[in-house]
């Protein structure tokens, strides 16, 4: 069962008078990225949140954000002010004035409107508490309908590389024939070859033969196919697994190339030569798709 790094989840969860609203947005990542966006509110909780998220992704660069809708009636903040503050800065300013325009003034209100240092602001703690409560409520809907839309893009992922394993499988069978068939053909080319060589010198009959094999042997592919064939029936098993499998069928692929390149590099019989390069294209493919697998 794959799942895609890709997709798409919209959450929203009201209690009594708070409405929040949560999406989630999964791209392409390595790894587990999470990025989390949220009102100031809810900074304390983002652990929690980054919690959650684990329970649902494995893999892929997650980017959530959180928006309080609606209150009601209710304050979230309390204010308070450092009275201490105000009258230094009170002080400042009357005798900054009384320096520039020496007759009674008197202090504008709307100055410390500009000044922020003079105001503390502290989440009402039982409001931040319900509302924390239904932000991980929406996050945890967005996310079911993230894991939702990643699974969808999965099961086309999943349709397409069945059917490209089950070319390579074919291929690796044709390979196989072929090889098999040009078997003893390659023992007498190589035995020919010897001779021409060893024209101006005597040579047992009987060392030939055994040199031939020997050269024979290092041209044998018979390995290299069994391995290929083992890694192309561990992908199948693979991609029906409930795990996220996206890093292990990378490693699988990579360790295909290395198998197919072994037999280009040691055939000379243009018919396999023909089957590894057809390999080698839908294993290109089967890893483009695998970069989109969590």
């Amino acid at each position: 069962m794959l799942y895609s790094m890709t997709g798409y989840g919209r959450g929203i969860s009201t209690e009594a008078e708070f409405t929040v609203l949560a999406e989630a947005k999964s791209l392409n990542s390595r790894y587990l990225d999470i990025h989390i966006r949220v009102p100031p509110l809810l900074s304390s909780y983002e652990f929690d949140l980054r919690n959650v998220v684990n329970n649902y992704v494995a893999r892929g660069r997650v980017i959530l954000n959180v928006e309080i809708l609606s209150t009601g009636d209710l304050s979230l903040w309390k204010i308070y002010l450092d009275e201490v503050l105000i009258e230094d800065y009170a002080a400042v300013l009357e005798r900054i004035e009384s320096i520039i325009m020496p007759e009674e003034t008197v202090v504008s209100l709307d100055r410390f409107l500009t000044m922020p240092e003079i105001f503390a602001k502290v989440p009402q703690t039982q409001a931040q508490q319900k509302v924390a409560k239904v932000a991980i409520s929406a996050v945890e809907e967005s996310l079911k309908e993230l894991k939702k839309s990643r699974r969808v893009e999965g099961k086309a992922l999943q349709k397409d590389i069945k059917k490209r394993i089950s070319r390579l499988s074919n291929y690796v069978e044709k390979i196989k024939v072929a090889h098999e068939k040009a078997a003893p053909e390659r023992v007498k080319k190589i035995r020919k070859q010897i001779e021409q060589l060893l024209t101006d010198f005597e040579m047992d009959k009987s060392r030939i033969v055994q040199e031939s094999a020997i050269l024979s042997t290092k041209a044998d592919c018979t390995e290299e196919i069994v391995r290929l064939k083992s890694h192309i029936n561990r992908m199948q098993k693979t991609i029906t697994s409930r795990k996220p499998v996206g890093s292990l069928l990378n490693f699988i692929i990579q360790e295909c190339h290395r198998e197919i390149n072994t037999i280009g590099s040691k055939t000379d019989v243009k018919e396999i030569s023909d089957y590894v390069i057809d390999l080698k294209e839908e294993c290109e493919r089967i890893k483009e798709q695998v970069q989109n697998i969590e």
